[in-house]
């Protein structure tokens, strides 16, 4: 009984033995690469899905502005266009003065001059959409995403939360996603971190729409992954962090 035991263990032991020569070695740095991939492009439908639906919703605002002379009637119609919006909180529209016009949150609006606010000012220098880095609302309190384009003398604003930019579903302890306009200024992150290396913020104004890299990040090392939208001025950033127990042929000094 004894030597059939010893049998079964000796076959056992060199059938692991044997599966474990034929297994390849896991390669943590290619594995935490696709990952970090996979972060950018899942965010980056999330955050297209979001200007697509703003920018709709500020050309349809634009056309009710033109046909309507109540200002109730018009709360009511941009109301229910920001509802259409992924994690928006309003729709407001501004003068070419910078006063505010009307505010899809509040009825009456507040009275306010936002003539000094970045988004607006770039909204009156470019065409198209417009991704502003994220604010806090002077009534509200509130930070918010603005996403902005100016229609003839009328600058339109999607007023968006800042998570709603991402698949947050998707998020890992170990990584976290920026959104990078074309100027490189941070939109967004998720989750929220007190310092960004400035070497994640170039990526974004690389000449590549897509790529992949292992970078330092402080005292760490991290795989890291962007794509640029086609469509909007913004780049999706993936960070996932890499173990000490990682291997890589690359020069990450």
């Amino acid at each position: 009984m004894f030597r059939i035991l010893l049998l079964f263990v000796f076959i056992f032991t060199f059938r692991n033995a044997s599966l474990a020569e034929d297994t390849p070695p896991f390669d943590e740095a290619s594995f935490r690469l696709t990952e970090a991939r996979l972060i950018a492009r899942t965010n980056l439908i999330a955050t297209e899905r979001v200007l697509y639906a703003a920018e709709t919703a500020l050309d349809t605002a634009s056309i009710i502005l033109a046909s309507l002379d109540s200002e109730r009637l018009i709360h009511l119609d941009l109301k229910q266009l920001a509802a259409g919006i992924p994690g928006a909180r309003a729709i407001i529209v501004i003068g070419q003065d910078g006063l505010l016009l009307h505010d899809s949150y509040s009825y009456p609006h507040a009275r306010l001059k936002l003539s000094d606010r970045r988004y607006f000012q770039a909204a009156q220098v470019s065409p198209g959409l417009h991704i502003g880095k994220t604010v806090v609302g002077r009534t509200s309190g509130a930070a918010f995403v603005p996403i902005a384009k100016r229609i003839g003398e009328l600058t339109f604003v999607a007023v968006v939360s800042p998570p709603a930019l991402f698949d947050t579903y998707s998020e890992c302890g170990d990584c976290w996603s920026l959104a990078v306009n074309k100027q490189g200024d941070l939109i967004s992150m998720f989750p929220a971190e007190a310092v960004i290396a400035p070497k994640l913020l170039e990526l974004a104004k690389s000449g590549k729409t897509t790529g992949s890299q292992i970078v330092k990040y402080n005292q760490s090392v991290v795989s890291v992954a962007w794509r640029k939208s086609e469509r909007f001025p913004v780049t999706l950033i993936g960070v996932r962090g890499l173990s000490n127990f990682a291997t890589f042929d690359i020069d990450v000094n």
